[in-house]
């Protein structure tokens, strides 16, 4: 019923703590996202307990409604896919252990779906070029997979979008790097010249593929108009640095709203995880003003998605 009657598009973060009996407990919040945003009265958030309870996990990525959670731990690597809603969670084998060089601040993971096979699968990275999947329900174990690229520094999580999952990379130049998620497939292309450098994040947004880079503290949100079309890229939203200085982080763009209005995601952490506090705010073009939405409590990192029930066999 509360889905029903929210905007589709919601916050989810997860939380830890003690109950009243001082004992570990944890939940799922889910806040929706009203269209247009309220600055003046805060959003509420709809809590769901959970029995997963683990130390330093963070939710690292999520897809249709599910998340994955990671610590982030290379010594004893705790991943699992939940969904908020019905608690329904799989937790899976121990990735294959990293060499100690590969070990630091190098890991990331990505989630993602096959529609042609109706299956979830979860791919590990480091920036040694080592890729593991493993696809739920079926694999026993994590195997190992080669790109079959050339090496590609990664400076972004994955994106999951068309069946696909996609990050940034940079060799010589910018690329976005794929994979399919159905036939287990890398490939690249290269980003147009007039996007610039120092490329900060790559999201989705209203199903389509957005960068966002910065150029002496301006903000500039690019998107792929046409999926898969390399020249349909047109810049969006440019926010100077006059209005930008006073936040510090990483940016991700959320949603444009019915007024134009774009909604973003901002993190305090300058890592490209999801590890620091999240603040939501959003940009009015044509008033040039940038605002910090408020929400009732403490939001931790979190990712945005829209809830729902998925088959169950599809996460067994």
């Amino acid at each position: 019923m509360h889905l029903s009657r929210s905007p589709p598009l919601t916050l989810i973060s997860y939380h830890t703590g003690n109950d009243n009996n001082n004992s570990p407990s944890s939940h799922f919040e889910i806040i929706p996202l009203p269209d247009p945003p309220v600055v003046a009265r805060p959003s509420a958030a709809m809590k769901f307990k959970t029995d997963i309870c683990f130390p330093h996990i963070h939710i690292v990525a999520s897809c249709n409604g599910s998340v994955l959670l990671s610590n982030y731990s290379s010594s004893n690597d705790l991943v699992i896919v939940c969904n908020p809603l019905s608690d329904h969670h799989v937790i899976l084998p121990k990735p294959p252990k990293l060499a100690p060089l590969q070990a630091e601040k190098s890991v990331g993971f990505g989630f993602g779906y096959s529609p042609a096979t109706d299956l979830y699968k979860v791919l590990r990275f480091t920036n040694r070029l080592g890729f593991d999947i493993y696809t739920i329900g079926i694999d026993v174990g994590w195997r190992s997979i080669d790109t079959g690229l050339p090496p590609i520094l990664f400076t972004t999580n994955f994106v999951f979008l068309n069946g696909f999952l996609h990050w940034l990379g940079l060799r010589n130049a910018w690329l976005i790097c794929y994979f399919d998620m159905e036939k287990e497939q890398f490939g690249s292309f290269p980003l147009p010249s007039h996007i610039g450098c120092n490329c900060r994040c790559l999201e989705v947004v209203d199903n389509q593929l957005y960068i966002h880079n910065e150029h002496l503290g301006e903000w500039r949100f690019w998107a792929m108009k046409d999926y898969g079309d390399f020249g349909s890229w047109t810049l969006e939203w440019v926010i100077e640095a006059q209005i930008t200085y006073r936040f510090k982080g990483f940016v991700r763009p959320l949603k444009m709203l019915k007024d134009g209005t774009l909604l973003m995601m901002f993190n305090n952490s300058f890592l490209q995880t999801y590890a620091g506090k999240t603040t939501l705010t959003s940009y009015n073009p044509e008033t040039r003003v940038l605002k910090e939405i408020k929400f009732c409590g403490i939001l931790p990192a979190s990712v945005a998605d829209v809830p729902c029930f998925p088959p169950m066999d599809a996460l067994k």
